[in-house]
């Protein structure tokens, strides 16, 4: 089943085994992190994202994917906004 939401990414990688990836392709990438790659503001929401369920990312660019890793089972918590 294709990945179109990050409430389903975020499930499928909260199931990640510790040391497994998941690789998504730039085309899901872009939908969920828009406008995608190459842009640092994806990036960055893609990072924290990955990082709030223990995973890192790599971005693969021959590939034209994505890869998250499961790195932890204790995912860092997500950071409040300063108001």
């Amino acid at each position: 089943m294709p990945i179109t939401t990050l409430a389903h990414l975020s499930e499928l990688l909260q199931r990640l085994p510790v040391g497994q990836s998941r690789a998504i392709p730039y085309s899901v990438y872009q939908v969920l992190f828009p406008p995608g790659e190459p842009d640092e503001g994806a990036r960055v929401l893609a990072f924290r994202f990955a990082g709030e369920r223990g995973c890192v990312i790599e971005n693969q660019p021959r590939a034209l994917q994505v890869v998250f890793t499961k790195k932890t089972s204790h995912p860092v918590a997500p950071r409040e906004k300063a108001s």
